[in-house]
């Protein structure tokens, strides 16, 4: 299906748009962003019912991850589209680069104004169960740079693809070739920049604590991974404990301060033993490649659809176009690429037993962090599916398989205890 004929079809549908009246534009905008409103005040609800019978923060944050995940993120996937062709109008009169500020400003600020309302809505309930004092605007400021990391590639890269094609190069070969080096160099001069920026993104200094940089720089030579720069990053206003590997190319390694002040050195060692073993299978850049080839086969099946309507004189559907094009692409971008994820961290918890490091050390730093973030341990299968990380529960049990170290967690005691006491 080419793309001039997906752009006429485009076209009337945005002339069927622009023949709207202002004011029922305006109304039905304003609707839009109601239903991500109202949504957030029903997830608010439910939260606050779950923390209210149970006392437990875990079992409430469990529920707003769940609520985020498949109910919200979504409805806001389906309310961003029709948002972009109300406020298309005023764009496409500037031409080609008001088709392009189009792309890259409007699911930008129509996150932002979703997800400020919905903070807004929710960041009392939120505060109350998790006792943070994170203020609001550092809040948004997490939002703001969340939304430029997820959607700001995407746009440049839709933009890029548009100059091409409504550019002046003639040479169609050329144009494809073009078309599908865009997004590749794109995806990787982006994630060199990230990698580079992200401390400085995040307010991470360099680690302090010199007897636990002398114990991690130990733990890369052991494992025979050039050394990582150590960051710590400034997390105990919100409560958030973790430690993350970034960048391919100089890779650095970031702490936040509220584990490191809450866990043991050993504990510690074991969690960065695990981002080692990222860097020692080279995962970050293999999850680049993996995405970088569901690029490639959505431009190849284009090529496929094109090729067909030339040969047989038959044009697809735009709708049916659209789901072959985009229905493979999100299964393999979704289901594909977190089973990718998933495994990638089951092989770095091996690396961290087969590196000499404890499975109760390993066991117990997953635990704490299970504790200190307000994770509940276990998830249901098919929820689990849609994690890059699998449950704590299922890592422990992993762990437990390759080393034939047994833990019993708290959760099963109690059960075996309450079986006991039916008897």
């Amino acid at each position: 299906m080419s793309f001039d004929k997906r752009g006429m079809k485009v076209k009337g549908v945005l002339d069927a748009v622009f023949i709207m009246s202002d004011w029922l534009r305006i109304i039905l905008i304003v609707l839009l962003i109601l239903i991500n409103y109202i949504a957030g005040y029903y997830v608010k609800r439910a939260v606050s019912k779950v923390y209210d019978i149970t006392k437990s923060p875990e079992k409430a944050m469990d529920k707003l991850r769940i609520y985020n995940q498949y109910f919200l993120t979504v409805l806001y996937i389906i309310t961003i589209v029709p948002f972009v062709f109300l406020i298309a109008k005023y764009f496409v009169n500037f031409g080609k680069f008001g088709r392009i500020a189009l792309v890259m400003c409007a699911p930008f600020v129509f996150l932002m104004i979703v997800s400020i309302g919905q903070l807004l809505i929710i960041n009392k309930t939120y505060k109350k169960i998790r006792q943070t004092t994170e203020s609001f605007n550092e809040q948004v400021r997490s939002i703001v740079l969340t939304s430029v990391l997820v959607i700001m590639p995407i746009g440049i890269m839709i933009a890029i693809s548009m100059l091409i094609s409504e550019g002046s190069v003639d040479n169609e070969t050329l144009k494809s070739i073009m078309s599908i080096l865009t997004p590749i160099i794109v995806m990787v001069v982006f994630n060199i920049i990230i990698s580079l920026l992200y401390p400085k993104l995040v307010k991470a200094d360099d680690l302090k604590d010199e007897r636990l940089i002398m114990m991690l720089n130990e733990l890369f030579d052991r494992a025979g991974v050039k050394r990582a720069r150590l960051y710590q990053q400034p997390t105990k206003d919100k409560k958030t404990a973790n430690a993350i590997v970034v960048g391919f190319v100089k890779p650095k390694v970031i702490i936040s301060d509220y584990y490191i002040e809450n866990a043991e050195p050993n504990e510690i060692e074991a969690i960065i033993a695990h981002e080692v073993g990222h860097l020692k299978f080279h995962h970050i850049t293999k999850r680049l490649v993996y995405i970088i080839g569901g690029m490639c086969g959505v431009y190849l099946t284009g090529l496929l659809m094109e090729w067909y309507e030339n040969y047989s004189g038959n044009e697809i559907n735009i709708i049916l176009g659209l789901l072959i094009l985009l229905v493979p692409f999100i299964l393999y971008m979704s289901v594909g690429l977190l089973m990718l994820y998933r495994n990638q961290e089951q092989k770095a918890d091996k690396f961290v037993i087969d590196i000499g490091i404890s499975p109760e050390v390993m066991i117990t730093a997953l635990l704490k962090l299970a504790k200190l973030n307000h994770m509940t341990t276990r998830m249901k299968k098919m929820d689990e599916r849609f994690q890059t990380h699998p449950s704590i529960a299922k890592r422990i049990k992993h762990i437990e398989k390759i080393s034939g170290y047994e833990y019993e967690m708290l959760d099963e005691k109690n059960n075996k205890n309450n079986k006991n006491r039916r008897r």
